[in-house]
């Protein structure tokens, strides 16, 4: 058994205890991640609570630093000149402030156990804890369509008809949450030997819980993460094989979920009806244009909005409902100069992803996570920045 901590005598106890905390940390908190029904979510409290022991002895790198700022300055710079211009939201201001001190201090973390800790290990645990999160959901959901309670814990299982909403607050979150898990069991179908048959039943568990969301940029975002993932490994000669069969399975799935999905009722609704109407454009997507377009609007507000946004949060006084997607969001919030930071910033994510060992992995999901995040706001989906704090490493 590989064990998750080297036991190399050159690293201190002090290290070592870092590492053991930030190991049973980064678990925890992704499989609290699975229950955010509630504010404050389970996960921030256990960070509150754990982050000092996270401190303990705590450095940083100049590639987590920069990388930081490259999200905090234009942040507090927009909500700056926000306030200037008559805006201030201070519930968006922590919750951005939040997110991006939990990104610094993880990455940072990461960086200085990065030698200690088991990085197979740690990919490991963390996606087994990522799955059991998602089957936790999708369960609770079965659960639902079968009994007819839609309601557990006292937050609604189902939403908007047939809608696997979980332990979120809405389906266009639960979904992108479950395609990490799938997508790496599709990656360790195509990798590995062993275990073949389990990772393909998992990769269409998780699979079919992204389909009975019912959110097209979660479609979407399974999609393209396939397809990278795909691409990525097509030229290994062992994976090939795999590829084609898994192809053919596909196919073979999908005509059976259309020819079966007619028959099958769900809380009074027809499967097959409910699909079919999902795929098509819907009234509120309008609207939904609409307040996505409404950045140029911001932009032409003021000098101050076209360079430095309207600040955090405050993107709704404009559109007068949610953003639905990130980079208008984000153009809106933080100008011209905070787009042009976030891009350097993905960029610069993209570069060190480029050099992990599980660059075929982290690749097609980021790509999937940010293609769905044209059409969601995804800037505060904390299993997102978890992600990414991982993939630098």
């Amino acid at each position: 058994m590989v064990s998750s901590f080297s036991i190399e005598r050159r690293y201190s106890l002090n290290d070592k205890f870092i590492a053991r905390v930030y190991f049973v940390f980064v678990v925890l908190y992704v499989f609290l991640s699975g229950f955010v029904f509630i504010e404050p979510s389970p996960a921030e409290i256990m960070f509150t609570i754990m982050a000092p022991m996270m401190l303990i002895g705590f450095s940083t790198t100049w590639r987590i630093m920069i990388l930081f700022l490259l999200l905090f300055v234009p942040m507090t710079i927009s909500a700056y000149f926000g306030i200037i211009q008559g805006f201030f939201n201070l519930r968006f201001f922590t919750i951005d402030t939040y997110l991006f001190i939990f990104f610094f201090v993880l990455s940072s973390l990461g960086f200085h156990v990065k030698k200690i800790v088991n990085k197979d290990h740690l990919l490991s645990s963390l996606m087994k804890a990522w799955a059991v999160a998602g089957a936790v959901n999708i369960m609770a959901g079965l659960f639902a369509y079968v009994t007819g309670r839609t309601t557990l814990l006292g937050t609604e299982i189902i939403r908007f008809g047939i809608r696997l909403k979980g332990f979120f607050k809405d389906p266009n979150v639960l979904g992108p949450f479950l395609i990490p898990a799938g997508i790496y069991y599709l990656y360790m179908f195509f990798k590995e030997r062993e275990k073949s048959i389990q990772h393909l039943l998992l990769f269409i568990f998780f699979s079919g819980g992204v389909i009975l969301t019912f959110s097209r940029a979660a479609w979407l975002n399974l999609f393209f993460s396939m397809l990278f993932l795909i691409f990525g490994l097509i030229g290994e000669p062992r994976s090939r094989g795999k590829i084609a069969g898994f192809f053919v399975i596909v196919l073979i799935l999908l005509m059976i979920f259309f020819q079966v999905s007619t028959q099958i009722n769900i809380l009074g609704v027809n499967l097959y009806d409910f699909f079919i109407n999902r795929t098509g454009l819907k009234s509120y997507d309008t609207g939904r244009f609409s307040a996505q377009k409404e950045f140029v609007d911001i932009m032409n507000y003021s000098v101050l909005s076209l360079f430095f946004g309207v600040g955090p949060g405050n993107y709704e006084n404009f559109s007068r409902m949610a953003t639905h997607s990130l980079f208008a969001r984000y153009i809106g919030e933080r100008g011209l100069i905070g787009i042009s930071t976030f891009v350097v910033f993905l960029v610069l994510v993209s570069r060190y992803a480029l050099k992990s060992s599980y660059r075929k992995f982290f690749i097609p999901v980021l790509i999937g996570q940010l293609v769905n995040s044209f059409f969601i706001d995804s800037l505060h989906w904390r299993h997102l920045w978890l992600l990414i704090v991982i993939s630098i490493l």
